[in-house]
């Protein structure tokens, strides 16, 4: 996967910033660490950011949604419903959507703003080659990223 991060839109699942494994973990709080000095802001989708907003979401994430870029909620046409629709397929497949719904939400409105959405959510990124085909979307783990950040930070 090769593409700059600097020429798109990049959103955060709310479990890139503490979920995963500790190399992801730290991966993430460097990339943050990496946009800032690049004077570039974190990028929340607003379904994200209620779940930032849960009271057992630790401090130091709910620090990061005033200082971010949030999409608004907006409702949805029919072909966004059924681009919803066909990106419920591919996550949840035969199973529970209930349990996805939300972030099949995420990705839908990442693949609709931007090129990259950051999550640490392996049921989400072992569909990343599906959802790339079919809606041109980058879902790529925080170290990921952070490679791509350092490439591309020196070229900014």
């Amino acid at each position: 996967m090769n593409f700059n991060p600097y020429d798109d839109f990049v959103f955060f699942d709310s479990c890139a910033f503490d979920g995963g494994d500790h190399g992801e973990q730290m991966a993430s709080e460097k990339a943050r660490e990496v946009l800032e000095q690049n004077k570039k802001k974190v990028m929340l989708m607003h379904s994200v950011v209620s779940e930032i907003k849960n009271p057992n979401t630790p401090d130091w994430i709910q620090e990061i949604e005033p200082r971010s870029r949030k999409t608004v909620k907006l409702g949805l046409i029919d072909s966004e419903q059924e681009t919803l629709k066909d990106i419920q397929r591919i996550i949840v497949g035969n199973g529970n959507l209930e349990k996805r719904e939300a972030d099949c939400f995420h990705i839908f409105e990442a693949q609709k703003y931007g090129g990259c959405f950051v999550t640490s959510d392996v049921g989400i990124y072992k569909h990343s080659d599906a959802i790339k085909q079919g809606y041109g979307l980058n879902i790529v783990k925080p170290s990921e990223f952070l490679e791509l950040l350092i490439k591309y930070s020196e070229q900014t």
